[in-house]
């Protein structure tokens, strides 16, 4: 019986030029390569573990580039590159068992296997030419706005597309040369072929040598150009993704203000950065995604996370130079300032630290890090900060609270709302955390109130914090003010360890993210769970009750970005509404897509001064999915969200409150 598989070794008298060609190929990316790690390198240390847990890194990475996860969103093209990637993994793999059997004699490229092998890389083949096609219109017609115009753009795809196409011809050809009774298994190959005119058989041996070397070439010029073009991100971004942190972002890496020799703190050239922020400048994609998904960007801010992430890597690029001269890849002491020359100013203080940005980014770049670590050089090193902030920074630093008032209100307030003070109710369990505005902010002191009744309706023992307890610090931290954040850390956590907390509950999930995860890093962790979280337990374990009937409708629910996109709570809000008979109107911004409100990164304490107010794009977008009332999870967001200009059909403004409202409503 005939064995199923191709002649082999046709050429294997030239094998030593495949050899050395390879070799020279190898060594170029291996140089491009190595050059661009040791600019990485010139960074700090990584601030956090990057290696933990890497059997279940590799497999993520696995499962991110075989099903192309990260790029797959209703809102932006993906299925092209998908094909490319699939059809070169293909590519790859034929290659690969190619290698196998004609150097190794092992029967990888023979029977069955062969024939659905040869199926598809075939059928592949002519998939990457469509995923190329669709990537050159999208780039050249269409033209959408956030995707940059790398220069190689053209290079790479020609690359691209030159590999299947010599492929295919160089299929072609064999089997108009040789017969073969598998050819059918090559069907576009086939098809090739019987468009080939008849010639002589020598004519056809030169066309196939010469498509033999030209696809090799192809090949080999792909791998020693990928340093050196766009296609670096299929190194660098797998690494970005490998070494990514969850916790980058609602965890920042504390600074080490008592080192005596430091000159400055937080960033304020490259080489200030932690290796990981160098990584990912280089991994960026210039997809667009990000700035495409920025709701600073898209209400008319400067910032755009992609000009940060290109604006980086301009300055890594000269670095290639100098990298092997020994100097600086940042340049040095006569650099451009990272922030004011390299990145605008005023695109770092637009930021409100939503996520939106890695949420959407297939490489994984962690965006909010690295604005927050420029924040902390203006701040902390040049003093240089938007002016209305220091009315924040003081009020931070002499009462405990950004607005600058009394921290006796705290138990003034508490008094008047008739709310039990931890220091006066030895038998609570809980602490209720109200955060700052919920004793200095008029409207939002009656979410906490309504808080506290759903509390004493479930006969949870709870009290407020007095005088002891001051601002948790998210705002002053995420502002870059880390010197008056660890202040308040160190203050509130002596207050903790005095008073003897353990377990706290809290309406703000900016509160939440800070003494969750942020805290553990100064002390002691502390059980922290979200008002919602905690109301839906109460609801399920029915210590909570509902009235049976009722429906209403019309309701938008406001995803605040620190309780989805942060810590993954979704669900637990949902719950609450549906429980209390509510329909909710849902937009296409939600979950973990939610349009940001503008308050958060310290940005509730920022003026408005460009572009048109996140807020009002949200309620906007709420009102278009059909929401006549807006429900949320957040001071910040119903701040933001009630200060919009949004009218109803009657003229009256839309109306907004927490979710512990709409219940205290309803519950019996």
């Amino acid at each position: 019986m005939m064995e199923v598989t191709r002649p082999l070794g046709t050429y294997s008298h030239t094998y030593w030029l495949m050899y050395l060609l390879t070799a020279a190929a190898a060594a170029v990316l291996a140089w491009g390569v190595g050059v661009r790690i040791s600019r990485w390198r010139t960074g700090r240390g990584a601030g956090r573990d990057r290696m933990s847990h890497p059997w279940r890194r590799s497999l993520d990475l696995a499962a991110d580039v075989a099903t192309q996860r990260r790029l797959r969103s209703p809102s932006h093209p993906w299925l092209f590159h998908g094909l490319i990637v699939w059809g070169f993994g293909i590519f790859l793999l034929g290659t690969f068992c190619l290698m196998l059997q004609e150097h190794f004699g092992l029967p990888t490229f023979s029977g069955g296997w062969y024939l659905i092998l040869n199926l598809g890389l075939d059928l592949f083949s002519v998939l990457v030419l469509v995923g190329v096609i669709l990537a050159a219109w999208r780039r050249w017609v269409r033209r959408p706005e956030e995707l940059s115009r790398a220069r190689t753009s053209g290079l790479v795809l020609a690359l691209v597309a030159a590999l299947p196409v010599s492929g295919l011809l160089l299929e072609g050809v064999r089997l108009a040369r040789e017969p073969d009774p598998w050819a059918p298994w090559s069907p576009v190959g086939y098809s090739v072929a019987g468009l080939l005119p008849g010639v002589e058989t020598e004519t056809f041996s030169a066309l196939h040598l010469g498509l033999w070397w030209g696809h090799l070439l192809v090949a080999l010029g792909f791998l020693a150009a990928i340093p050196f073009t766009r296609l670096f991100h299929l190194v660098a971004g797998p690494a970005a993704l490998f070494f990514a942190d969850r916790d980058a972002a609602r965890a920042l890496v504390p600074l080490d203000l008592s080192d005596e020799d430091a000159t400055s703190f937080g960033v304020g050239r490259i080489e200030d950065f932690y290796w990981k922020r160098l990584l990912d400048a280089d991994a960026c994609t210039g997809c667009g995604r990000c700035q495409s998904q920025c709701p600073a960007w898209q209400s008319g801010k400067s910032l755009s996370p992609k000009e940060i992430s290109e604006s980086i890597q301009s300055r890594l690029i000269p670095g290639v130079r100098e990298a092997r001269q020994g100097r600086s890849p940042g340049g040095g002491e006569d650099a451009p300032a990272l922030a004011g020359e390299v990145v605008q100013e005023k695109a770092l203080w637009a930021c409100t630290t939503c996520r939106s940005c890695e949420a959407h980014c297939p490489v994984g770049v962690e965006h909010v890090p690295r604005i927050i670590d420029m924040r902390r050089f203006l701040v902390l090193t040049k003093a240089r900060f938007p002016s209305e902030l220091l009315t924040a920074f003081r009020g931070l630093e002499h009462n405990g609270n950004p607005f600058g008032l009394e921290s006796r209100e705290r138990v003034d307030r508490a008094v008047e709302a008739q709310l039990p003070i931890w220091a006066d109710t030895p038998e609570a369990e809980i602490l209720l955390w109200p955060g700052c505005n919920g004793v200095y902010d008029p409207r939002y002191r009656q979410v906490i109130e309504a808080l506290a009744e759903l509390l004493k309706r479930a006969g949870i023992r709870f009290a407020v914090p007095g005088e002891e307890a001051v601002c948790c610090g998210d705002a002053a931290r995420r502002l870059g003010n880390e010197y008056l954040f660890q202040e308040l850390v160190v203050r509130n956590l002596e207050a903790f360890e005095r008073m003897g907390i353990r377990r706290i509950v809290t309406a703000c999930p900016h509160c939440f993210n800070t003494l969750r995860h942020e805290y553990p890093a100064f002390g002691d962790g502390l059980e922290v769970v979200h008002h919602s979280e905690l109301l839906s337990e109460l609801l399920s374990s029915g210590r909570l009750r509902l009235p049976s009937g009722g429906k209403e409708s019309a309701i938008g629910f406001h995803d605040p970005c620190y309780l989805a996109r942060y810590n993954g709570i979704t669900t637990e809000p949902r719950q609450l509404l549906r429980a209390a008979g509510i329909h909710i109107e849902e937009s296409d911004r939600r979950g973990k897509d939610a349009f940001c409100c503008g308050g958060g990164g310290g940005r509730i304490w920022l003026e408005e001064q460009e572009g048109r107010p996140m807020g009002d794009e949200r309620v906007g977008q709420l009102m278009a999915a059909g929401a006549l009332k807006i429900a949320t999870a957040c001071p910040f967001c119903l701040t933001m969200l009630t200060q919009g200009n949004a009218k109803l059909a009657d003229g009256m403004p839309i109306q907004v409150q927490d979710v512990a409202e709409i219940l205290a409503e309803k519950t019996i």
